[in-house]
C-alpha cells in the first residue's frame, strides 16, 4: 500500500511499475443491504445490514480491465466521510475515512484463488474457465480498532503476481543453538 501520487488516497497496486489507471465502467456508489455473510462478519454488522457499498472495475489505461472491485463501509464510518462520492477516486474514500477519524487505517488481507462468476468473467473480459484471485481487505479504524471497510478485489489469474515478504518469529530470532553431545553416552563414535 502507498500513497497516491496523483489523487489524495491510497492504492494498493497490483503491478509495481507505476502506471496510470482508469475507470473501464462508471464507478457505483450507494447504500444496500450487505448480505454475503462472510463480509458482513468481516466487517462485523448483521447481514442485511444497509452500508455504504462502492463498486468499480479499473486497470491500465491501455489494457483489458484489471480488478472487479468492491468495497463496504461499516455504518459508523460512511455518515458524512463523503464515502457515496464517486469522483473522489478508486480509494479517495478512503483517505477521508482517516481524515473522518480512523487514522490510521491499517490494513489485513485475505488471498484466495476460485473461479470466476459469469458475470466477473464478464466485467474482465475473460473466460469462465480461467481462475481469478480474489483479494479480500479488511481495514482497520486506528481510532477504536474496529473494522471500518471491507473491500474484495478479483482479478484475473493471468494478470497477477504476488510478493510477500516474510517476518522472523519471535522463536526464530535467534540462531539455532549448537547439537552438544547429541549422540547417547554409549555411543562408540561419540
Amino acid at each position: 500500500m502507498q500513497r497516491n501520487v496523483a489523487v489524495s488516497g491510497y492504492c494498493f497496486p497490483p503491478a509495481t511499475r507505476p502506471e496510470v489507471w482508469r475507470e473501464h465502467i462508471a464507478p457505483v456508489a450507494a447504500v444496500g443491504p450487505l448480505n454475503d455473510r462472510r463480509i458482513a462478519e468481516l466487517l462485523k454488522v448483521e447481514p442485511g445490514t444497509p452500508v455504504m457499498r462502492r463498486f468499480g472495475v479499473t486497470g491500465p489505461e491501455a489494457e483489458p480491465p484489471f480488478q472487479v472491485s468492491t468495497s463496504w463501509i461499516h455504518p459508523r464510518a460512511a455518515n458524512g466521510s463523503g464515502s457515496h462520492s464517486p469522483p473522489a477516486g478508486p480509494d479517495g474514500w478512503q483517505h477521508r475515512l482517516e481524515v473522518g477519524g480512523h487514522w490510521p487505517i491499517t490494513w489485513m488481507e485475505i488471498h484466495r484463488a476460485r473461479m470466476p462468476s459469469t458475470r466477473e468473467a464478464a466485467l474482465l473480459e475473460i473466460s469462465v474457465g480461467l481462475p481469478v484471485l480474489e483479494i479480500i481487505r479488511v481495514g482497520v479504524s486506528g481510532d477504536d480498532g474496529e473494522p471500518v471497510e471491507v473491500t474484495e478485489c478479483v482479478v484475473a489469474s493471468d494478470r497477477v503476481e504476488t510478493i510477500h515478504l516474510l517476518h522472523r518469529g519471535r522463536s526464530a530470532r535467534e540462531p539455532w543453538p549448537e547439537m552438544i553431545n547429541a549422540r547417547p553416552e554409549d555411543d562408540p563414535q561419540r
